[in-house]
């Protein structure tokens, strides 16, 4: 029987219960992410491409990063600014596939699946995932806000130079009307990108800092290196060498953080 005369300690207890399921979830998760991930790799970096009747691990793989960032944050708050950038997100690719704006014109093919007018829904975790990280890191510039959302969209555009190349070419996930001078991208793409993601970040600097959280800085790093090997297998040099640049000034930031504190 709850016993009426201590109603905060049965809450405390209910808190403690809830949050041994989040760790065991999140722990869960982070092993089918772990295989996912580093099959992935060495299936790219040692085999080749992923057969077409395999494509489904592509969308399992974003699904489950984005799982693990909702899992893991720590917040109402977060959770629902981050639900937002996921529907903003399947917004904005929305537009792009149908009219074109902002990144040009491009097309789905289904090898992400299931989709939504088009767009493959694992997007909106794809979206997520990344603000989380980058939103998180920004309390280790200690930047004014408006500066802080140009370095966060730069940021957020700098790793769609790592992730769109191999994505766009050789894993299939969406090809481009008109071929562009960066491995057949548009420049259009990443000034959409840079716009897209200032508009994100505009708001939610301004509404809140997130404190830094592991896992979300784990779980998109993962996803930047993934597709930095993936591009330095296949000799996309460009975009890898931008990928281990991004992953070398996480480091740097992160040991930054540490000294401070």
């Amino acid at each position: 029987m709850r016993n009426l005369n201590h109603p905060h300690g049965d809450e405390r207890r209910d808190a403690t219960r809830a949050g041994v399921w989040r760790r065991a979830a999140l722990v869960a998760l982070a092993v089918v992410y772990a295989v996912l991930w580093a099959g992935g790799v060495g299936h790219y970096l040692f085999v080749g491409a992923v057969a077409a009747e395999q494509s489904w691990l592509a969308s399992a793989f974003l699904a489950v990063a984005g799982a693990i960032v909702l899992c893991a944050t720590a917040s109402r708050g977060e959770f629902m600014c981050l639900c937002a950038v996921a529907a903003f997100g399947l917004l904005v690719e929305l537009c792009g596939v149908s009219y074109g704006v902002p990144f040009g014109r491009y097309a789905y093919t289904g090898v992400l699946r299931p989709t939504l007018f088009g767009v493959p829904v694992v997007m909106a975790f794809a979206w997520l995932t990344l603000v989380a990280y980058v939103q998180q890191a920004m309390p280790r510039l200690s930047l004014p806000t408006w500066a802080g959302a140009l370095v966060a969209a730069a940021w957020m555009t700098s790793i769609d130079l790592v992730i769109d190349p191999p994505a766009a070419n050789q894993l299939g996930y969406w090809r481009w009307v008109e071929r562009g001078n960066y491995y057949g991208i548009p420049l259009t793409n990443f000034a959409g990108w840079f716009v897209a993601s200032l508009s994100i970040f505009a708001v939610l600097q301004r509404r809140q800092m997130w404190r830094a959280n592991l896992w979300h800085r784990l779980t998109a790093a993962s996803i930047i290196l993934f597709f930095t090997l993936i591009a330095l297998s296949f000799r996309l040099w460009a975009a890898a060498l931008v990928g281990f640049v991004l992953c070398a000034l996480d480091v740097l930031l992160h040991a930054r953080r540490r000294r401070r504190t």
